[in-house]
């Protein structure tokens, strides 16, 4: 594999996968390091719950939901996007995505510029040191490296009533 004219991965591979806890997974495929730090290409499972409502300070994402559903909430506007729709998620906007059905969700994520796969390296290791079904503690993750330029601002969506 050539990375620094491109380089092509086959369905399933990855540079590297995050395990993330309860089954989620994150699958690197680009990062800052083959793309001079323009972008990072993840692959995502989730199996339930996600990240609090949070601010980037830097990053764009684009989230493109391949297979079941994510709820969201961009600024004030709550909504779900199944397979084949995406979310545009601005930097320095209010954001949160979840996976609150009982299937497991997989999406791909493009974020520029890169470097937040250093953040998700960080959540990884944090998150292996809790015991099984522990819930993350919102100061431990807040020491995470990184998680200061992707300030929490809410907490994890819940279903709407």
């Amino acid at each position: 594999m050539t990375f620094n004219r491109g380089y092509a991965l086959a369905t399933g591979e990855a540079l590297e996968d995050l395990e993330m806890g309860g089954g989620s997974r994150l699958s690197l495929k680009v990062t800052g390091q083959q793309s001079l730090g323009l972008i990072t290409v993840l692959e995502g499972v989730v199996h339930s719950g996600g990240p609090p409502l949070h601010v980037h300070q830097a990053e764009d994402e684009v989230v493109i939901v391949l297979e079941g559903h994510l709820d969201y909430q961009v600024g004030e506007e709550r909504g779900e996007v199944a397979a084949g729709g995406l979310l545009w998620l601005r930097r320095q906007v209010p954001h949160a995505i979840a996976n609150l059905t009982d299937a497991p969700c997989r999406f791909t994520t493009v974020i520029t510029p890169s470097g937040i796969e250093d953040f998700f390296r960080g959540q990884r290791d944090y998150l292996a040191t809790l015991p099984p079904g522990g819930v993350p503690d919102p100061m431990g993750l807040a020491a995470v490296s990184g998680a200061e330029q992707r300030r929490v601002v809410g907490p994890p969506l819940t279903p709407l009533e």
